[in-house]
């Protein structure tokens, strides 16, 4: 090949301009690529063999600018000097005129490129030229050569980029689709189809499963209105089932209180409350209640309490009273005295006594429920029994002569449980009349003994020991490893035996209120020579007395307050109360000869609870208290039944 091939481009030209009017035209699905053919000469003869082509775009005869990309085959096939190829500048014709420029080599020549000249201007063909108009426009058109209206008809697809429509008399007739973000000044009442969200709707419109409240008069008019559930407000209280054994109230609301153990209810705060606001406490559940108070609250009226009543000695001789217990109502009571004083009973809550036995003088006594069986332990001595309110008294058979130190009854009276001081338990499943040694406690000091009213819940104390519980009335029982330590002296049970009170000679006093599993030290009982308890057949209310020139303490909310009673200091033995301890009755020893016998009968008086969080009334099972807002954080009680006690 010579240094100056000539190239015969007549024919190429036409048909390079065909070829690319065509696929501009078509770009959307031909793509820029066309089709190029040439005729090759080396020095003046056809060229055969394989060349090098570079093809290039300017935009003037004499070279200008490039236009689009610059394209190099390497080793076009040339035979007789006719040659084939496609060529891509990429997408850059738009009607301007632009010139081609070629530069060959041969193939394998690492040379440089020998331009061709001249260059040869890109033409159009005839249909290129027809194409002008747009007739049948195919591929892309410069929005700047568009001239005139397009029907609406022409106007579909999708609209990805932002368009905005600004003429206020712009209309839509139709259906939109879309999510709505950003429409302003929509009519609600051109909404015919779908939901509006809650979230959406006027803080003022009422819906039909959300709390809300009605600040403005509605009035219902119509009789058949009907309200299910529960109503709250002005008066009108509903019920509110509760389970648990702690709930905050709210104003004008009634709280059903159903768990077997006790049932704490704090009053709303002051700032929520309205004059007249009513909260109500119905009791059915096992445990009892106890209604708690905010800061700065009070509660005032006819309420029991261990300050309200005087202790009043009772018509009995002077003796060694060592042993007393009650009936459930507390009318009947027994009472003995040691050194030979014989065994006493009163049928008027403990005012006169007459000598029932003077034959025996037990040291520790037991009442069945209604008072027609009773059941005495004597130190040195047996076990005697009455079914006849101390009538007539019998020896037990199989209880051994020693010394009984503790002794407790079911509610009927069939199941009896005894301790002995330095030996073993004792029960008897037949009212007292034959009795058994459990082997399972051990030879131990115990000291006091309790029952639950079915006979089923057991406890002892040991002195210098621990507390031991049975479940299935005596006949096994275990160590409960929560219990203190102590010199142990008495213990009591609530009538289900949840709930039970121990006493500690040189010691405190501890409640639980899980049949003895874990104890709570009562930190605001004195510690002191606690010799003997007692409490309410719900556990709420508790007296205990102590020993050795000792006082008489009432409990009215479970042992957590203490109020000492307005009685002289003595060497007290013995307490026992009626199921809701508002009969009492203790006996106390200053000699083996000489003593006396006090009961106390508190009524109801106008007392006001301690004010703020530490004030409260307690009921008993069975028991409801309906309290009113007074104002000045003042509860007062418009309505009940039971008895309730305040601190």
């Amino acid at each position: 090949m010579g240094e100056n091939p000539a190239v015969n481009l007549k024919l190429i030209c036409r048909s390079f301009a065909l070829l690319v009017v065509s696929a501009a035209l078509n770009l959307s699905a031909q793509g820029t690529t066309f089709f190029y053919q040439g005729r090759l000469s080396d020095n003046g003869s056809p060229a055969t063999g394989a060349y090098d082509l570079r093809f290039a775009l300017t935009d003037a005869a004499g070279g200008g600018n490039a236009i689009g990309v610059a394209q190099t085959n390497f080793a076009v096939p040339v035979s007789a000097g006719m040659f084939a190829t496609n060529i891509n500048v990429g997408a850059v014709f738009t009607g301007t005129n632009y010139w081609l420029s070629i530069g060959v080599r041969t193939n394998g020549n690492t040379n440089a490129f020998t331009q061709l000249l001249p260059l040869q201007p890109v033409l159009p063909t005839p249909y290129a030229i027809f194409a002008n108009t747009a007739s049948n426009l195919l591929g892309s058109l410069s929005a700047t050569q568009l001239v005139g209206t397009l029907p609406s008809a022409q106007l579909s697809g999708n609209f990805f980029g932002s368009v905005n429509f600004t003429n206020a008399t712009n209309n839509f007739f139709g259906k939109y689709f879309g999510n709505g973000v950003g429409l302003t000044n929509l009519n609600a009442t051109m909404l015919s189809t779908g939901t509006v969200a809650d979230a959406r709707l006027s803080t003022n419109v009422a819906l039909l499963n959300t709390n809300q409240i009605f600040s403005g008069i509605n009035q219902f008019t119509s009789v058949s209105n009907t309200f299910n559930g529960n109503f709250f407000g002005n008066g009108l209280v509903g019920w509110i089932p509760v389970s648990v054994t702690a709930t905050q109230a709210i104003r004008d609301a009634g709280y059903l209180l159903l768990n077997s153990n006790l049932t704490t209810v704090t009053l709303p705060p002051t700032n929520t409350l309205f004059l007249g606001d009513i909260v109500r406490i119905s009791g059915p559940g096992a445990g009892g209640w106890r209604v708690t108070q905010s800061a700065g609250e009070a509660m005032t009226g006819y309420f029991l309490s261990p300050t309200n009543a005087a202790w009043l000695q009772a018509n009995a001789a002077s003796a060694g009273w060592r042993a007393v217990a009650a009936s459930a109502d507390g009318i009947k009571m027994v009472a003995s005295a040691i050194g030979g004083g014989g065994i006493y009973v009163s049928a008027d809550s403990g005012k006169t006594w007459s000598l029932a036995s003077g034959t025996f003088s037990p040291t520790c006594l037991s009442s069945s429920a209604d008072g027609t069986k009773l059941f005495g332990g004597i130190f040195g001595g047996g076990i005697v029994c009455s079914t006849n309110s101390g009538g007539s008294w019998f020896l037990g058979g199989g209880a051994p002569s020693t010394n009984w130190n503790g002794i407790a009854c079911s509610a009927d009276g069939s199941k009896v449980v005894a301790v002995i001081n330095l030996g073993r338990i004792y029960t008897s499943y037949n009212t007292g009349s034959t009795w058994t040694q459990q082997a399972n406690p051990p030879f131990q000091t115990w000291f006091s003994v309790a029952c639950s009213a079915n006979g089923s819940n057991m406890a002892a104390v040991i002195f210098g020991g621990k507390i031991y519980t049975s479940v299935n009335a005596g006949v096994t029982w275990s160590q409960q490893a929560n219990s203190a330590t102590a010199n142990w002296t008495a213990i009591c049970s609530s009538f289900d035996g949840s709930k039970l009170a121990a006493a500690a000679f040189n010691g405190s006093i501890y409640t639980s209120a899980d049949s003895g599993a874990n104890w709570t030290q009562q930190v605001n009982a004195p510690s002191t020579r606690w010799y003997g308890i007692d409490c309410s057949s719900d556990g709420g209310r508790i007296v205990a007395c102590v020993n050795t020139n000792g006082g008489i303490y009432v409990s009215a909310n479970f042992g957590l307050n203490w109020t000492k009673q307005a009685v002289a200091d003595q060497n007290w033995y013995s307490i026992s109360c009626s199921d809701d301890c508002t009969r009492v009755i203790a006996g106390y020893a200053d000699t083996v000869s000489t003593g006396a016998l006090y009961y106390w009968q508190p009524s109801a008086q106008i007392t006001t609870t301690t004010p703020g969080i530490n004030g409260s009334v307690t009921g008993n099972r069975g028991s409801a208290v309906e309290l009113q807002y007074i104002g000045d954080g003042i509860f007062m009680p418009i309505g009940g039944t039971g008895t309730f006690w305040a601190n």
